[in-house]
């Protein structure tokens, strides 16, 4: 009997183990192999103010990339926190080891290499120039000797040197003061990924877009010195875009003349393709 007492006491102290490491909440035996922020916990960088990707609502965190992340949280068995911050702080912030990725597409610049891994493809960049009806620029190339809006940070601001190459860039810390800024007048133009430009345009009659420019592949990033972490997402991530995840996601957050990048269709063979647009 007192064997028994014994084994018991034992099995309820591993179990208390297990919970203060997060296992008792949802988490997978095997979580914990995998090194992150907190044990048992992805820790994910996130933009409260840019629809349909990540924002606020009802006091909680959503959007397409902000549900993708949760999907893959879910297959590697472990919760999730997100911790609102600004883009420019997301790539330092997941080198220094404050955070585990963050959700956000973001494009696997040269500069970004160096810092971060990056996951397999989660898209491929789009962006728009966006200005005003009564000072309209028709094409990106149009913007040499104009002053463009970008958030601080982005890879956007070489791209968009490359293709104008005598732009003036203007950097703000989100799209929200690049917005005030254009609709003040105090810049000719605003340069973002292509769905926050569409939504810009479609809520605000004042403003008309220029044509879509495609900027490169974009990933999730990950620490240099977490391999594993960077596997283990690239398994996950991969089986969303196989199994039809990504395409609903992706179709529940965007309108449908938004596509689905071809080139991702030819990273996943046999991924589900978007319902036609209508």
């Amino acid at each position: 009997m007192r064997h028994d007492w014994t084994r018991r006491a034992i099995a309820t102290s591993a179990l208390a183990v297990l919970a203060t490491l997060g296992l008792g909440t949802g988490a997978r035996a095997d979580a914990p192999a995998l090194k992150t922020v907190r044990p048992g916990q992805l820790t994910i960088a996130y933009r409260t103010d840019d629809k349909p990707v990540s924002f606020i609502k009802d006091g909680k965190p959503t959007g397409f990339l902000v549900e993708l992340n949760d999907a893959v949280a879910k297959k590697l068995g472990l919760k999730v926190v997100y911790v609102a911050t600004d883009f420019a702080s997301m790539v330092p912030g997941v080198r220094n080891g404050r955070y585990d990725t963050a959700a956000f597409d973001m494009l696997e610049s040269e500069k970004r290499a160096k810092i971060v891994d990056f996951t397999v493809p989660v898209g491929y960049n789009q962006a728009r120039l966006v200005t005003l009806k009564t000072a309209r620029i028709e094409k990106v190339d149009g913007a040499d000797g104009k002053t463009v809006a970008i958030t601080r940070g982005s890879a956007l601001i070489p791209k968009l040197e490359k293709i104008a190459p005598k732009v003036s860039v203007r950097e703000f810390p989100n799209i929200a003061a690049s917005l005030n800024a254009l609709l003040a007048h105090q810049v000719d133009g605003l340069f973002t990924g292509l769905s926050t430009a569409n939504r810009l345009v479609t809520q605000h009659d004042q403003l008309a877009a220029s044509q879509v420019v495609t900027t490169g592949k974009a990933g999730f990033p990950v620490a240099k010195d977490n391999g594993a972490l960077k596997k283990a997402y690239d398994k996950a991530l991969t089986g969303l875009m196989t199994d039809g995840t990504f395409t609903s996601l992706w179709e529940k957050w965007h309108p449908a003349t938004v596509r689905i990048p071809d080139d991702l269709y030819a990273n996943y063979p046999g991924m589900p393709h978007q319902k036609p647009a209508q």
